[in-house]
């Protein structure tokens, strides 16, 4: 018998039964993944005053980075048939915001520093409803950064036409486009906000 059992003289039986027991560990809580996170994505005007669900958000944390999954809130878009394909847009009297889904396969991660993929999945093209067709040189972008528990975005424009092709590699084509930041007074609805339900 090992050392350590012949100076306790612990009869062998109780500490197979202490071992087995289900109280030992009773108390006890184990790391694992947090539990998802969920989230209300929102387009707002500059003042906030308009702020209009679009999505719902839901994020699992991984250590250094979260992966996630967006459901669109649909009964705030209208269905519309813009130059021979069909568009999910928003409209006031004299704006409309169309949301253009990315076509490409996407891995829906991001990180402190890096929120690309969740800026891909929020496209749009501005239009106005007295406008023929739909015309994706007319782009938007939001800018996203963490500010807390939220991510607030601001409006870009960009040329959603890159998006005609492919991108050749795993790299989301936006990160190489042109992108400008838009005067937020002369949109509709200017700012994006994801934050915690």
């Amino acid at each position: 018998m090992p050392t350590l059992f012949r100076q306790l003289s612990l009869p062998t039986w109780p500490l197979a039964w202490i071992l087995c027991s289900p109280f030992l560990f009773s108390g006890f809580v184990y790391a694992s993944d947090p539990q998802p996170e969920p989230y209300q994505v929102f387009l707002q005007s500059n003042d906030q005053a308009v702020s209009l669900k679009i999505a719902d958000l839901v994020l699992q944390q991984h250590g250094d980075h979260a992966t996630y999954q967006v459901t669109m809130h649909e009964a705030q878009f209208g269905d519309y048939f813009l130059s021979m394909r069909p568009f999910k847009c928003m409209t006031d009297k004299a704006s409309m915001l169309c949301h253009l889904a990315y076509p490409y396969p996407i891995e829906r991660r991001i990180s402190a520093d890096n929120l690309n993929s969740l800026e891909h999945d929020f496209l749009f093209i501005r239009r106005k409803p007295t406008d023929y067709g739909i015309d994706p040189w007319h782009g938007l972008v939001y800018k996203l950064e963490k500010k807390g528990a939220e991510y607030v975005g601001v409006a870009h424009e960009v040329d959603l036409n890159i998006l005609a092709v492919p991108p050749e590699t795993d790299q989301l084509p936006l990160l190489e486009a042109e992108v400008h930041e838009i005067d937020g007074d002369s949109l509709w609805l200017p700012r994006l906000l994801v934050k915690p339900q």
